[in-house]
């Protein structure tokens, strides 16, 4: 009779040590159905470690039924035996040919009384056994193997459900039992392999949940170099690659965001977003929304009237815009930014005209942009016009340039003063009919040295500088008699307004007569003047954002004042400036506001009205101040003007963190 390969005892060549099992393993009958015929016969395969047999029954059964528990640990499993087998050394074909040769010879006959009485003796034999074993005579014998059996069997369902850890332990205990079994190494073996890439890949996901990147990707790598294709730890070890270099980036353009260095953080959050537009899609918007911002405002600062500088500003302002539609400092910027590119182009083709009505209208809403350069511009470009017109002989255009120059918002008008004067010097100018009552006292028709105020107001004060107390004030076009000046020169003591004497500014007059023989006088020290303190901010980490908001005629706090606050989620809150001007928004959550200013009646606003800023936790207090001054319907200074000494530009409100 031919013996099947699974009805064959094991070959003791093969394991020399093994100890045969006291009863088969896979004794049970298989099902008719197909699948389960197949699942059946690929482990008997396996257990009898036939790994090619195996692997085309479980191939099978994975057509039939793809999602069976276990199947796929088993395909694993069958395939790494399989390599396992293809790596160990064969034996040399001249071990096996004398056992070959031997067997292939013909034993020599027996008679056939022998033969029937060896057949006799066993069949003794075996009906002795039985009665013993059903006697219990050998309850050992049957303990071991079912214990053993039950071992074997556990370990294997163990495994296919992905239990490792238990399938280890049945595994374990049954080497313990039977040291030389060979199935029991095997099946510890692989026990452990896969607990050990699920403990690695448990960890990676664990890892990953918590979006740290470095110690996923050391867990794959590990799982990897185990089992190059265990589950899907290759995709997941290129997702967590890609988040690896997404988070740096992040964490570069953050540290570049808090330096200041606007362009270089944009680089790093435009590369975010080529990479994955997905990732933390609200914080990168916010950071690229205040960094366009900020890189198009410091351009402008430092563009030095360099055309490709404003127009690169003006492509932040529209990404910006681009980002938040509907944002007012965004559509201001780019407004603005517009018009001044429009003026610095006109500039460079020498179209003077178009380049004055650009910068007019620019400083009609903004007189310190682009921190007083744009009103140097026009100053200069009036000054040009004027000269030219005067040496064509147009004097009245001449006049009329100088003294649109005198009226831009610059520190020293004394260039325009003087051609005003070189215009006038050319041809008679008729002399203007005096007024029914001046203000001041006017001098006398003498050699007596006078003023002249030519600012549109100007502050009388009790001595020569801003520390004095304002006395009253004066408008452009009074005369005042010289009484006295201060060593340096830069003040003047002048009478008399309302019957009392004071001191002006010697920039913001024009001197007539002999000024130079003004005696020098010494005043007295000004008072000392103790500034309002500013709110304390509370100790801890609390977010907050606080600020003042200051007339610009003098810096007095303006009360009363409402500042709106708008956060991330466009719930606007209010709050009303105290008696020193300042208001305070506290308990605040990391975010991007937008903080304006509500205008009172005949007042415009010199610093931004709306502003953005950036709250992050941890910071100190932001601060946001606004300025104003008076402003008539009429989109001038008002009738009656606040006196100033000299003009105080529009501070740039901090920027947005």
């Amino acid at each position: 009779m031919t013996l099947d390969a699974t009805d064959r005892p094991p070959n003791r060549m093969e394991h020399p040590d093994a100890r045969p099992s006291l009863r088969p393993r896979n004794y049970v009958t298989p099902p008719p159905d197909p699948a389960e015929a197949l699942y059946y016969e690929g482990m008997a395969a396996y257990q009898h470690r036939n790994w090619e047999e195996a692997l085309a029954r479980f191939s099978r059964l994975k057509v039939l039924q793809p999602t069976r528990p276990g199947l796929d640990a088993l395909l694993d499993e069958t395939r790494w035996f399989l390599q396992l087998q293809a790596a160990a050394p064969q034996p040399p074909a001249d071990s096996l040919a004398g056992p070959l040769a031997r067997r292939d010879a013909s034993p020599a006959p027996r008679p056939r009384w022998q033969t029937w009485g060896l057949i006799a003796l066993g069949l003794i034999g075996i009906v002795a056994i039985a009665l013993i074993a059903l006697q219990g005579r050998v309850p050992w014998v049957n303990a071991a193997d079912r214990e053993a059996q039950d071992l074997y069997h556990r370990g294997q369902a163990r495994l296919q459900v992905g239990d490792y850890e238990g399938a280890y332990g049945a595994f374990k205990k049954l080497l313990e039992l039977t040291p030389n079994d060979p199935e029991a190494r095997l099946g510890l073996t692989r026990a452990e392999r896969m607990q050990t890439l699920a403990q690695g890949y448990a960890a990676a996901e664990a890892a990953i949940a918590l979006e740290n990147w470095d110690a996923a990707a050391e867990e794959l790598r590990k799982v990897l170099a185990l089992d190059g294709s265990y589950a899907d730890a290759q995709a997941k070890a290129d997702f967590v690659a890609q988040r690896r270099r997404l988070a740096g980036l992040y964490g570069d353009g953050s540290r570049l965001y808090d330096l200041g260095q606007w362009a270089e953080a944009i680089g790093q959050f435009e590369k975010i977003r080529e990479l994955d537009a997905s990732y933390r899609t609200e914080a990168v918007a916010q950071f690229l929304f205040v960094c366009y911002l900020n890189a198009g405002q410091s351009l402008i600062e430092n563009a030095e009237s360099q055309t490709p500088q404003v127009q690169r500003a003006v492509e932040y302002f529209s990404r910006a815009l681009a980002l938040l539609p509907r944002n007012r400092a965004a559509a201001d910027a780019r407004r603005l930014g517009s018009l001044y590119l429009d003026a610095t182009r006109a500039l460079a083709a020498g179209n003077t005209a178009e380049a004055q009505t650009r910068l007019e209208v620019l400083l009609g809403e903004a007189p310190t942009y682009a921190n007083g350069q744009a009103a140097r511009q026009l100053y200069a470009l009036l000054l040009k016009r004027g000269q030219a017109a005067a040496q064509t002989g147009d004097i009245s255009a001449a006049v009329r340039y100088y003294q649109q120059a005198q009226n831009v918002p610059v520190a020293d008008h004394t260039a325009a003063i003087a051609g005003e004067a070189y215009a006038r010097a050319i041809t008679p100018t008729p002399t203007p009919a005096p007024t029914a009552t001046p203000r001041p006292t006017s001098p006398s028709p003498t050699a007596t040295p006078y003023a002249v105020v030519r600012s549109a107001a100007l502050n009388l004060r009790a001595g020569p500088g801003l520390g004095y107390p304002i006395l009253d004030q004066v408008v452009a076009g009074d005369a005042l008699t010289l009484t006295g000046r201060n060593a340096d020169g830069d003040w003047l003591q002048v009478c008399c307004v309302a019957g009392q004497s004071g001191w002006v500014a010697a920039e913001w007059v024009e001197l007539r007569g002999a000024a130079a023989a003004v005696a020098i006088i010494t005043p007295s020290p000004p008072p000392t003047l103790v500034p309002a303190a500013r709110p304390p901010t509370p100790s801890g980490q609390m977010i907050c954002l606080t600020g003042q908001v200051r007339d610009t005629h003098g810096g007095r706090p303006l009360s009363g004042w409402t500042i709106l606050l708008t956060p991330p989620n466009g719930v606007t809150r209010a709050r009303v400036t105290d008696a020193d001007g300042y208001y305070r928004y506290g308990d605040l959550t990391a975010g991007v506001y937008t903080v304006s200013e509500r205008l009172e009646v005949g007042w415009r606003a010199i610093s931004p009205q709306s502003s953005l800023v950036v709250i992050t936790r941890g910071a100190a207090c932001q601060v946001m101040d606004f300025w104003n001054e008076r402003w008539d319907a009429q989109g001038g200074p008002p009738a009656t003007p606040q006196p100033t000494d000299t003009p105080v530009p529009a501070p740039t409100a901090t920027p947005p963190r």
